[in-house]
C-alpha cells in the first residue's frame, strides 16, 4: 500500500513537470514588456470572482482547433496541443482545482501568458488569447521569468 502511494506521488509529480515543460517549450513566447498590464499577477489573486468552467471541446472550439494533439492523458490532467492558422496553443484541463493550482505554481517560474478558468488553462501568445477570453471568460495572466 505504501509503495502504491509513493508511486502515485512520483507519477503525479512527473506528469506535472511534463505538462509544464511541454507547455513552455512548445509555445513559449515571452510577452514584450510593453504588454504588462493589470493582468500581470505575481501571484494568483485569492479574492477574485469565481472562474468559469469549460469543457475541453468548448475550449477547442473557441480556439478553432480542429486537429488537437493529445500530449498527456492522465487522471490528474489532460494536455492538448493545437496549431491553428493563428498560432499554437496548449490546453490543459484538470480534474481538481488542487491539481490546477499545483501545475500553475510550477508553470509561473517559466513565465508566459495564460488564460485561466476553473480547472482549465490555455497557454499561448498574449494576442491569441484575446478571442478565446471573450468567448470563455476567465482571466488572462502574464508572468515574466
Amino acid at each position: 500500500m505504501r509503495e502504491m502511494k509513493h508511486l502515485r506521488i512520483v507519477a503525479a509529480s512527473s506528469l506535472t513537470a511534463l505538462g509544464v515543460g511541454l507547455a513552455v517549450f512548445t509555445i513559449f513566447a515571452p510577452a514584450p514588456s510593453s504588454t504588462a498590464t493589470a493582468h500581470d499577477h505575481p501571484t494568483r489573486p485569492v479574492a477574485d470572482k469565481p472562474l468559469p468552467g469549460a469543457s475541453l471541446d468548448r475550449i477547442l472550439a473557441a480556439i478553432k482547433c480542429d486537429r488537437p494533439s493529445v500530449q498527456v492523458d492522465a487522471s490528474e490532467l489532460r494536455q492538448v496541443s493545437c496549431r491553428t492558422g493563428a498560432g499554437r496553443y496548449v490546453v490543459m484541463t484538470f480534474t481538481t482545482r488542487k491539481n490546477q493550482d499545483a501545475w500553475y505554481e510550477g508553470a509561473r517560474a517559466y513565465g508566459g501568458t495564460y488564460l485561466v478558468g476553473d480547472r482549465w488553462t490555455v497557454v499561448s501568445d498574449p494576442k491569441l488569447l484575446v478571442q478565446p477570453h471573450a468567448q470563455l471568460g476567465g482571466r488572462i495572466e502574464t508572468h515574466h521569468h
